[in-house]
């Protein structure tokens, strides 16, 4: 008699445990790594059937700045997963990988989801655990996984980050092989910012600012975040009005790869006499607010 009533028990746990991964309201926040300044925001969206495998759908958007310096948000595309006994597997390529893995111990290792599109990093590259815990989060313990990037062979690739168990990485983008093929043509995602779900308040370990800053200033808008520099295209320097240099401090002027090419204390007129002809922009920055302007470089 006690036969029926332990496989209910078994399978109300299964069930239970299945949820734990990307429930309803599940919401991830990451600083972006491209040009423009903003944020990805990756939230599951619902389910699906995959080869017969139940999944989650978790939708990508991009929310930011485009490049006429407008508020945007553009879905980027989406990932397919699902939880089998606290491991996380990823779609990819018609196959799927593990992404993250919650039950290892130290020494446990697999391979990278996602492989990877550039030769940065080694294919099949995997995360090797270095240390285990658990730390209390919103009143809930959670298993957290110390791992090392490491080459096929298991030697270091110099980077570390941390895993909590259902909600992933805390220091970098959710998808591991992403900050590698982004050295070559843009990252999808950046940092972590936060994660919340409909019965879990935002956790955001290492970012102090609301999850949803798109560069990090309080109620911006694309009023409040962008300017115009006149004339522009410009020649031999720009020209900005003196309420500029009365609010705001420094300079920087980004290429679209995303690199610094020119930086200083902000004034009224900025030479340009170094800067090579091509596209830019300007980023002025105060001590608690900045803001942005397309810039055009010509002979």
């Amino acid at each position: 008699m006690k036969t029926p009533f332990l496989f209910l028990f078994l399978l109300f746990s299964a069930s239970f445990h299945a949820q734990n991964w990307s429930p309803t309201g599940a919401n991830w926040k990451y600083s972006f790594y491209g040009f423009v300044p903003g944020y990805i925001d990756v939230f599951y969206t619902g389910d699906t059937l995959i080869a017969g495998q139940s999944a989650k759908i978790l939708s990508k958007y991009f929310a930011g700045l485009d490049w006429n310096m407008n508020v945007v948000s553009n879905l980027i595309g989406n990932e397919y997963t699902y939880e089998d006994h606290g491991v996380i597997f990823l779609r990819y390529q018609n196959q799927w990988d593990t992404l993250y893995h919650f039950n290892a111990q130290v020494g446990d290792h697999w391979r990278m989801a996602k492989q990877p599109f550039t030769s940065v990093c080694p294919e099949n590259s995997r995360l090797k655990v270095l240390a285990t815990g658990n730390k209390t989060i919103n009143n809930e313990t959670r298993k957290y996984l110390v791992v090392d990037f490491c080459n096929p062979d298991l030697s270091s690739l110099g980077i570390q980050d941390t895993i909590v168990e259902n909600i992933g990485f805390t220091g970098s983008y959710f998808l591991p092989y992403d900050q590698f093929d982004g050295a070559v043509d843009g990252n999808e995602g950046g940092p972590f910012r936060c994660y919340s779900h409909d019965n879990f308040a935002t956790y955001a370990p290492h970012f102090s600012e609301a999850c949803d800053y798109i560069v990090g200033l309080e109620e911006v808008n694309s009023s409040k975040a962008t300017f115009s520099i006149f004339p522009n295209p410009v020649r031999d320097e720009i020209q900005l009005l003196k309420e500029y240099t009365s609010t705001f401090t420094t300079y920087s002027i980004y290429s679209l790869d995303g690199k610094i090419q020119q930086a200083g204390s902000l004034s009224e007129v900025i030479q340009l006499d170094y800067l090579r002809d091509g596209n830019y922009i300007l980023e002025i920055s105060g001590t608690s607010k900045k803001q942005f302007a397309k810039l055009m470089k010509v002979d």
